[in-house]
């Protein structure tokens, strides 16, 4: 279960699944409709800061207290991929409109944007003075908006 006291982060997933990040670090899937967890998806190593569904609910993103972001199969809940190269806590983690890409969020000040299936950076977007909170593609994927604690 969750312990006492911990931080969770909550998204409505499909199929009647729940998702939490918490900072046991371990994120899980649950049933909405018996509450039991279907799936544990550990070795984060430190707090998970945000989950998330894909759009289609095939896998999970996370984003980790340990520099890390994390995809995952939503079904196995085997690690898919590591996706390093921020040099701070990455806050956020969400995949694009048609699952293809990842963007990550970091305390580095900088967003990045990864290729699902293969891991790889293939953009870092800078330009912020202080931490990145969010990031979120537009509906057709083609482009990112970015949050930060610049103003």
């Amino acid at each position: 279960g969750i312990t006492e006291g911990a931080v969770l982060t909550l998204v409505k997933g499909r199929a009647r699944k729940l998702l939490t990040a918490c900072d046991d670090a371990t994120a899980k899937i649950w049933s909405t409709t018996s509450g039991e967890c279907l799936l544990t998806l550990g070795g984060h190593g430190s707090s998970v800061l945000s989950a998330v569904f894909s759009p289609d609910g095939a896998s999970v993103a996370t984003a980790c207290d340990n520099l890390t972001a994390k995809v995952w199969s939503a079904t196995s809940g085997e690690c898919l991929l590591t996706l390093e190269g921020h040099k701070y806590r990455v806050r956020s983690a969400v995949f694009s409109p048609d699952a293809a890409s990842v963007a990550t969020a970091s305390e580095d000040r900088t967003a990045k944007i990864w290729s699902a299936t293969s891991g790889e950076c293939l953009l870092t977007l800078e330009g912020h003075s202080d931490w990145v909170v969010s990031a979120v593609f537009s509906p057709d994927g083609a482009s990112v908006a970015t949050a930060s604690d610049d103003r």
